[in-house]
């Protein structure tokens, strides 16, 4: 994720703040900027944090600050440090206008920052409040503030008007840009942004959608009477939620949550509603806007947060939040606090299904995390062993079958182990006749093999084979993944088997769950091949037996 692009200031307004401020922060703003051109961000940034120790009242230094604060974290692959430069430029920006209210470059600094910024964020409506507030100083006093300046002011207003998708105040705001700045790199912007929303608008259903119900109508005929009324907006969102229109839905939940802002009811649905438009697949309004899924992420996680500063001990929200912390992808930054939210929910006092909730969502953080930490050792230790080890974690146990590297005929065992334990399971493959006489051990994992009188885990095979023939068959423990193994149809002293019934049967135990499943099928030796497939029970999920003949 990209938190913003290069933000620049045209150089007029830097001559404008030279000439309110005197020749010593001229020094300071002159030297930055240099170091911001050569894309020494952070050096541009320490410039002006010794331009407000010499001038601690100054609101340009702060303004400058915060842009290159901002400027920094859109260059950083760091997330949680992009987060922390991102409040630290606010911060600043925040002190400017505090300082100096009518400041244009303060405001200017600050609205262009709520522009460029992901709106994710919350700080895209006010920062065009910044930028309208200079066009309104301008237009009352237009001989106090630059062409240039304000030319700059209105490009980033057209440019925050359209992410709101408010075209018209885009196209006025721009157009104002080519009368202010004519001839100028700003004008030519313009222009490509005023071609760019002059063509014809590309629709795409999203989803179908249930026609108004008689109860929306009602809802909307009440709203006309009681505007102010945020039960009836947030009432009309559940039932437009009912009929699948999640797009409406998110409108007047929100309406009504900018009326009552603190009905957790409320939040649940928009964070339902909103759930619902971040499932659905690719459509325009991710080819147009690749920020798209991106707020979305952002938009569920922060209406968890406000849901739960309104009843922090409700527990049934903080299984939501975790949930969504746990789900959401990892530049949301939620994951730790999911951690604590579903351990919070496991040790309160709730039913047995939350509580099996939570500790699933847990054992999925974990997990999670365990990924991450791979990820860190493959990227940043490439030509450790640790590496190695951390791609061999990560491949799939997947085995490759090629029949030409067998003697047909014989009996292929395919299956899929679907649980992990804390330790690879005791796992056997084997072989019955029809009558239940044992015929031969295919595959034993070692630990089984040699418990010999001792094993008590795999207790169906232990009896019929009595161990007879482990030693040529015990291999290194299997775990969860996809499994194959071949049988040549010869019996536990080397013969060849007759034709006839076989049973072909798996066992598996683990430790410490003691989890424990049986699975078997029967398939026929004979002239002609044969295949069958057994489903049942999750840890062996799938097992299928093929006879192959020619």
């Amino acid at each position: 994720m990209k938190i913003s692009k290069k933000l620049k200031i045209t150089a007029i307004i830097i001559t404008f703040c030279m000439s309110v401020w005197g020749q010593s922060i001229e020094e300071y703003i002159n030297k930055a900027q240099n170091f911001n051109q050569a894309g020494d961000f952070k050096q541009a940034a320490k410039v002006m944090e010794e331009a407000i120790q010499k001038f601690p009242d100054n609101a340009t230094a702060y303004s400058y600050l915060g842009l290159y604060r901002g400027t920094q974290a859109g260059q950083t692959s760091n997330y949680l440090e992009a987060g922390r430069l991102i409040g630290s430029a606010y911060e600043m920006l925040d002190k400017a206008v505090a300082l100096d209210a009518n400041s244009p470059i303060a405001r200017l600094n600050r609205g262009l920052m709520g522009v460029k910024v992901p709106s994710f964020l919350g700080r895209l409506e006010p920062g065009i409040a910044d930028l309208e507030y200079i066009v309104k100083m301008y237009q009352v006093s237009p001989d106090k503030i630059p062409a240039n300046l304000i030319a700059s002011a209105y490009n980033f207003l057209g440019e925050g008007y359209s992410k709101c998708k408010e075209t018209e105040n885009a196209r006025t705001a721009w157009e104002k840009v080519t009368e202010l700045a004519p001839g100028t790199p700003l004008a030519e912007s313009a222009r490509q942004n005023l071609a760019r929303i002059s063509q014809p608008a590309v629709t795409t259903t999203v989803e179908t959608k249930q026609p108004s119900t008689a109860e929306i109508d009602q809802l909307k005929e009440a709203l006309k009477k009681n505007p102010n009324n945020s039960g009836l907006y947030i009432q009309l969102g559940q039932a437009y939620i009912g009929t699948g229109d999640y797009e409406e839905a998110i409108k007047v939940l929100k309406k009504g949550i900018a009326l009552d802002s603190t009905n957790v009811n409320a939040y649940l649905l928009l964070i339902n509603a909103v759930s619902k438009v971040a499932s659905i697949g690719y459509d325009s309004r991710i080819h147009d806007d690749t920020n798209f899924r991106t707020n979305q992420a952002f938009e569920i996680a922060n209406l968890a947060e406000k849901a739960v500063k309104i009843a922090p001990d409700n527990l049934e929200l903080l299984l939501i939040r975790g949930r969504i912390g746990v789900m959401m992808p990892f530049f949301v930054g939620k994951l730790d606090q999911a951690i604590k939210d579903l351990e919070k929910v496991r040790q309160g006092t709730v039913s047995d299904e939350t509580k099996a909730e939570a500790i699933y969502w847990l054992g999925y953080a974990y997990q999670k995390k365990a990924t991450t930490s791979w990820i860190d050792i493959i990227k940043n230790y490439s030509e450790t062993g640790a590496s190695k080890m951390a791609f061999e974690s990560m491949t799939p146990p997947v085995k490759h079958f090629n029949a030409e590297d067998y003697c047909k005929p014989f009996i292929v065992v395919d299956f899929v182990m679907g649980f992990r334990d804390e330790l690879a399971p005791q796992t056997v493959v084997w072989v019955e006749d029809n009558a239940g006489n044992f015929v031969k051990t295919v595959y034993v994992s070692g630990f089984s093999a040699f418990a010999k009188e001792k094993q008590i885990n795999l207790p169906r095979w232990a009896k019929s084979s009595n161990f007879q023939d482990v030693d040529g068959v015990t291999g290194a423990s299997i775990d969860l993944g996809h499994h194959i193994y071949v049988w040549d149809l010869k019996n536990s002293a080397g013969k060849p088997v007759k034709a006839g019934e076989y049973v072909v049967k798996i066992e598996v135990s683990y430790w410490p769950s003691m989890e424990y499943q049986a699975i078997a099928a029967p398939i026929t030796i004979g002239k002609k091949g044969g295949k069958a497939v057994v489903k049942e029970g999750n840890l062996i999920p799938y097992l299928e037996v093929n006879y192959v003949v020619k």
